[in-house]
């Protein structure tokens, strides 16, 4: 049962992190995509025609980023109520989850040094004595 639990917390935690990477990564990472699609665009429009068609292309590109600039801001904004909500109920539970493992560490180091130590014992008698 414990372990089930741990799992869901795992899981629950994963996906928490998950959901905070995408509201702090994915908007301005699409508007960098966007951005630089305009940007690509007027460097070959440079070559094309002349500075009078390159002229256009920036005007229409710094249009369309003041279009999506405030969508992309309103979009988070929207997300980091949700993000730090998220975040507000897995840090008690991940909080709680490491109380529990804590003892469940000690004791698990305590059992590798003894078994570490009776390894150590048992070679030394196998040895022969130089």
């Amino acid at each position: 049962m414990k372990f089930f639990l741990i799992a869901v917390l795992v899981v629950a935690l994963a996906i928490g992190s998950e959901s905070a990477s995408l509201v702090k990564k994915d908007a301005p990472a699409e508007l960098e995509k966007i951005a630089k699609y305009f940007q690509d665009l007027v460097d070959n429009l440079k070559n094309v025609e002349g500075p009078e068609l390159v002229n256009k292309a920036n005007a229409y590109f710094e249009q369309t980023r003041a279009q999506f600039q405030p969508m992309v801001e309103k979009f988070h904004e929207q997300l980091k109520p949700i993000s730090s909500n998220i975040e507000d109920h897995i840090k008690p539970l991940a909080a709680s989850v490491q109380a529990q493992v804590a003892p469940l560490a000690g004791i698990v180091q305590t059992h590798v040094e003894d078994v570490l130590k009776f390894v150590a014992d048992k070679s030394k008698a196998i040895l022969p004595p130089l």
